[in-house]
């Protein structure tokens, strides 16, 4: 019996082990993916900016890279657009980032083109890189 104890003790220890390294890389995985698709109220408050435009500049520069270009509506070639959207209302362009106090953001999220349409309306029937949506403390 002793035999048994001594060998189920380092057994567990090492399953243990195991267990924690399996799972942290999927862990962080999904930490760094959900952070560049969102800004959170935390970072905001710890960013000097005064406008929206500002807060993405600084946190999340690569949502205003111009997206490539779409062949829409009887072949002719336009360049991809990002769309602002305010607390769930189209605002039209990312300009209209300038015009949003960086102080009245709670939070801001990237929406990539091919769930735009479906989450959210007025997406139109525009060539669109993405949608950055801004959610207010109003």
């Amino acid at each position: 019996m002793r035999n048994a104890r001594v060998w189920s003790i380092p057994a567990i220890l090492i399953a243990s082990a195991l267990a924690a390294c399996a799972s942290s890389p999927t862990a962080s995985t999904k930490v760094s993916q959900a952070s560049r698709d969102n800004v959170t109220s935390v970072e905001i408050e710890a960013t000097s900016a005064s406008s929206a435009l500002d807060l993405v500049s600084k946190l999340r520069p690569h949502w205003l890279r111009q997206g490539g270009t779409a062949s829409i509506g009887g072949g002719s070639i336009r360049g991809q657009v990002t769309l602002v959207y305010l607390d769930g209302n189209r605002l039209g362009g990312i300009n209209e980032l300038r015009g949003i106090s960086a102080g009245s953001v709670r939070s801001m999220q990237w929406i990539p083109a091919s769930r735009a349409a479906v989450v959210l309306r007025d997406v139109g029937r525009e060539a669109i890189a993405g949608v950055i949506s801004v959610n207010t403390t109003n």
